[in-house]
């Protein structure tokens, strides 16, 4: 016998309490039945943390219909699957519903019990089916991921620091567009740094400090997303990342590698994020300050999504921000280094951007520790002066 803690977890929205309380009797003895009156309800009644199996909405309700609280649905708790209830005959109007919804199943009024209960069924199965293909995404994809993330922060410091700094950017900007699969696009970022492991000291000694490169260096960096989509193509699930990879140097205009026809919003979105933030990263590398650098891909508007260009305007990583120097013992996990850090004899250490965390204190603390030291203080970004939405500023400089 199925016990209360077994029972998949629905949750039922309409407008009239009665057939809300005529459906919950009908089906408690298989479910675990929530109710909600309105879509606002129904709204209220969504936790991140305690997603329902299935959301059921009727479509006709005052203010919100049903399609477009499913669609909010679909944001606030992407794991439930969702049906909708209507009277609507219009193949048109079904078509639209079902897709502004991300509805998995449309039923027309009114529904007998048997045919009812069979959606629902059907709905339990596809919610534990998305719910077991996240599940493996966690396990399996970011247990692999981070395995190479480690080597890469071993093989070469400096590109997991680029690393890390392109990430901070990127989802600065992400938090204020709108993103589908967010976790692809920032595995792409951080994941796009690894083709450098293929390099020769002396050329990502030359990529570490903004230096010329000379033609066949440029070459072999222009390989680097090639490379790191091959490092990543044979983990399962990573296609959509390998994508974003591979159009990482396209254009907006559609220039740049791969040479195709393509360009626009024809560009996988994580490409064309990829584009701006890998050359945001490498202006800051040849000294430029945020503002220049704004100014400069601003000047090049060609090349990047209009779009993303002034989300990224909006975020903290495009100006100065608001800095202040802390000695090396008042260093803690979190900050962000505003300025490089460098020996006393201006022998680079840490480029500026990094995060802080406790084995770069440890680095830092045994460099300071011989002749040359860490020149102090340490400029890192003032938390009291970024404001609450915003992300911290990666690149500012003194």
């Amino acid at each position: 016998m199925t016990t209360a803690v077994d029972k998949p977890r629905i949750l039922l929205v309409d407008d009239e309490p009665n057939l809300l309380d005529g459906l919950r009797r009908q089906l408690r003895r298989d479910f675990t039945v929530e109710t909600a009156v309105g879509a606002a309800n129904g709204l209220f009644a969504l936790k991140p943390n305690d997603p329902f199996a299935v959301i059921v909405s009727d479509f006709l309700m005052p203010g919100i219909n049903g399609a477009e609280f499913l669609a909010a649905a679909a944001k606030a708790a992407p794991t439930s699957t969702r049906m909708l209830l209507t009277g609507h005959t219009s193949l048109a109007d079904a078509a639209v519903t079902v897709n502004k919804g991300r509805v998995y199943r449309m039923l027309l009024k009114p529904v007998d019990p048997e045919t009812m209960m069979a959606a629902l069924r059907d709905c339990v199965t596809q919610h534990e089916l998305v719910v077991s293909e996240r599940e493996l995404l966690e396990s399996t994809l970011q247990g692999s991921v981070k395995a190479l993330s480690d080597v890469l922060s071993l093989a070469s410091p400096s590109a997991f620091g680029r690393a890390v700094r392109m990430r901070r950017v990127a989802s600065a900007i992400m938090d204020r567009v709108e993103v589908e699969n967010r976790w692809a696009v920032e595995l792409a970022v951080e994941m796009a740094q690894l083709g450098i492991v293929s390099l020769p000291p002396s050329v990502t000694d030359k990529l570490d400090t903004g230096a010329e490169l000379s033609p066949a260096e440029q070459e072999m960096v222009d390989r680097l997303p090639a490379v790191a989509e091959q490092l990543i193509s044979p983990i399962p699930r990573m296609a959509q990342v390998a994508e974003c990879i591979h159009f990482s140097r396209k254009g907006f205009d559609g220039s740049g590698a791969p040479e195709d026809t393509v360009s626009g919003d024809g560009i996988p979105f994580g490409g064309r994020l990829l584009r701006l933030v890998q050359d945001h990263d490498a202006m800051l590398l040849h000294g430029m300050s945020p503002v220049i650098a704004l100014a400069t891909m601003r000047a090049s508007a060609r090349l990047y999504d209009p779009a993303l260009l002034e989300a990224f305007a909006a975020t903290d990583a495009a100006s100065s921000g608001a800095i202040r120097g802390v000695m090396l013992h008042d260093l803690q996990p979190g900050m962000v280094l505003a300025v490089a850090v460098s020996s006393r004899s201006d022998t680079l250490l840490v480029p500026a951007g990094q995060e802080v965390t406790l084995s770069l204190i440890m680095r830092l603390e045994n460099f300071a520790a011989l002749e040359d030291g860490v020149a102090e203080p340490l400029m890192v970004l003032d938390e009291r002066g970024v404001t609450a939405d915003a992300a911290p500023d990666p690149g500012a400089t003194a």
